[in-house]
């Protein structure tokens, strides 16, 4: 559409004569007959008048123009060149946050694939410490392997004795284990009521965490919507 027969609809549109328009508009006649037939272009003050006459905004008044000769044309009216040059910078800040935002989510997604993958956050290598039971206050840490070499001599002998003491500390044992993800040296140390618990590393054992599975799975899924991301840029920016 051009400028003219734009100016034609709207005048049809509102059941106006070519004089009435003009007079509404505070121009000749034959001016009027210029701009419908796009023989000449109306100044800054012509335009809002008719902008006016016909109750339009400027936004919507060039919304039927597109891209093309006309629309160059009818940009050498100052009014409507501030119009798409506001709207240019408009649609440049939101390319820049489109593809700001595009490229956050592929950092953000790497990351995220990285950690899962190399479970550097989340380890999946637990470390195992094994407990004998309750040591009382009194007791070396050994006292469940060593406590015979522990009596007095005249007790050495005492066969009874022994046979009973082996019943209590067999008694005593209740095994324990514990799995950290973070080594704590040879040793753990549990305080109860009773007394404490010694529990010695004995090795490790690889375990597999979900998290690690999902950070991966987010980490795609994000990177996924980054590409995307840079795709639509073309189709919405870059296309119009």
């Amino acid at each position: 559409m051009t400028l003219g027969k734009k100016l034609k609809v709207l005048r049809a549109e509102h059941n106006l004569s070519q004089p009435e328009l003009a007079e509404k508009i505070g121009i000749e006649q034959s001016y009027l007959s210029k701009l419908e037939n796009d023989k000449s272009i109306p100044s800054s003050d012509i335009f809002n008048n008719i902008l006016h006459a016909f109750s339009v905004s400027l936004e919507e008044f060039v919304s039927g123009f597109s891209q093309g000769a006309e629309l160059e044309r009818i940009k050498q009216i100052p009014d409507v060149e501030r119009y798409f040059s506001k709207q240019q910078k408009h649609q440049q800040n939101n390319q820049r946050r489109f593809l700001t935002l595009s490229s956050l989510l592929i950092v953000l997604a790497t990351t995220l694939f990285y950690v899962g993958y190399s479970k550097q956050l989340f380890s999946e290598l637990q470390f195992q410490y094994h407990s004998e039971g309750i040591i009382l206050e009194n007791e070396p840490v050994d006292v469940f392997k060593m406590w015979r070499h522990l009596l007095p001599p005249e007790l050495e002998r005492d066969y009874e004795f022994i046979a009973m003491k082996r019943l209590e500390m067999a008694k005593r044992v209740d095994e324990k284990v514990i799995n950290v993800f973070e080594y704590a040296g040879p040793f753990i140390r549990v305080d109860s009521k009773e007394g404490y618990r010694q529990y010695r590393f004995t090795g490790t054992k690889e375990v597999k965490r979900a998290i690690n599975a999902w950070l991966q799975v987010l980490g795609v899924f994000l990177f996924s919507a980054g590409i995307m991301g840079f795709v639509l840029e073309i189709r919405l920016f870059k296309l119009n």
